[in-house]
């Protein structure tokens, strides 16, 4: 009796310890690596990328890596035909969950690229690569991306800023109105549209697709939607064209900037001949043919509406999906 009272303080005394171990434990997981070690392991990889050495990298013992929603064995793709580093470089990060985002340029032979980059970092060593590598423009009306970003050189100052503690958001609500960006945009109707902040500028593969009036697609009916801020081109109802904006994720929060960092798929059927604008105008769709978009979309997010926008796309086969592993729960498709 007397042995079975001391086993069963002895059990008691284990299981105090390991409660009272646990929160440290996932504490410690997502504390591991700060702001500092997460942006200091991408600039890690950059240069492992441009030595063609990941064994220069501190990683998991499994580690997963896509190129473009492709997955590649670590040291494939880019990693063999990069040659020297690119001027732009903007991070994302989230020491929260571990996670950190670049958008940044790389030299590939003498042409620089656009490359969207997210790493996945657990007790300081890395276990997922995701990479969308823009090797033209991107899409067929766009001039070629890494050489925008490499003139424009340094990211837009509003990227850049640390929030005050008292006006950081949650990590739902920041999502929250990421999302709504997208679900207003998706078969746009001019009804849903996002909360915008005024100053809204968007760059997507480095090009100023709003409040851009020098700029204009072909065949555009007399109606430039590049034209129009951010808000008013969600109300326009320009966009019905994009059928689906589905597999969106948004893996990257960084509360103390007020930044969220998405992966997704823009789709576009092409059946949609002819553009019913809100304003009673029809124009012509710029998509004719079944085409989709694998995107990576940055928000700068300030007291609640989207200020700033940021886009790295690029054209893949219509209704692909990325061979990215154990996405969380899809939101609002």
């Amino acid at each position: 009796m007397k042995a079975r009272t001391i086993v069963v303080k002895m059990a008691a005394t284990v299981t105090a310890v390991v409660m009272a171990w646990l929160p440290a434990a996932e504490s410690f997981a997502s504390d591991v690596c700060d702001r500092t070690c997460l942006t200091g392991l991408v600039d890690k990889y950059l240069a492992a990328l441009l030595a063609h050495d990941p064994g220069q990298l501190p990683l998991a013992r499994v580690v997963r890596f896509t190129e473009n929603g492709q997955e590649l064995r670590l040291g494939d793709g880019l990693w063999g035909t990069a040659t020297a580093p690119g001027k732009y470089r903007l991070y994302v990060a989230d020491p929260e969950d571990g996670q950190v985002g670049l958008y940044g340029t790389v030299i590939e032979g003498d042409n620089p690229v656009l490359m969207a980059l997210r790493l996945k970092v657990e007790y300081g060593l890395i276990s997922e690569v995701e990479t969308i590598v823009v090797r033209s423009g991107g899409t067929p009306s766009f001039p070629p991306a890494g050489k925008t970003m490499e003139e424009k050189g340094t990211p837009r100052p509003q990227f850049l800023r640390t929030l005050p503690a008292a006006e950081r958001m949650s990590r739902e609500d920041l999502v929250k109105v990421a999302n709504a960006y997208f679900t207003g945009l998706g078969g746009n109707t001019g009804r849903n549209t996002a909360p915008f902040a005024p100053t809204c500028l968007r760059w997507e593969n480095g090009v100023q697709t709003n409040s851009n009036p020098n700029m204009q697609r072909p065949n555009n009916g007399g109606f430039n939607v590049l034209a129009l801020s951010c808000e008013d081109q969600q109300k326009s109802g320009f966009f019905s064209f994009v059928t689906a904006i589905r597999d969106r994720r948004f893996p990257v929060v960084d509360r103390e900037r007020g930044l969220v960092l998405s992966f997704g798929f823009f789709d576009h059927n092409g059946r949609l001949k002819e553009l019913h604008l809100t304003n009673g105008q029809s124009v012509p769709s710029p998509v004719q043919a079944p085409h989709t978009l694998e995107i990576s979309e940055l928000f700068q997010i300030d007291h609640g509406k989207i200020d700033q926008v940021e886009a790295v796309l690029q054209s893949v086969p219509y209704g692909m999906r990325s061979a990215v592993w154990d996405l969380p729960p899809v939101m609002g498709e």
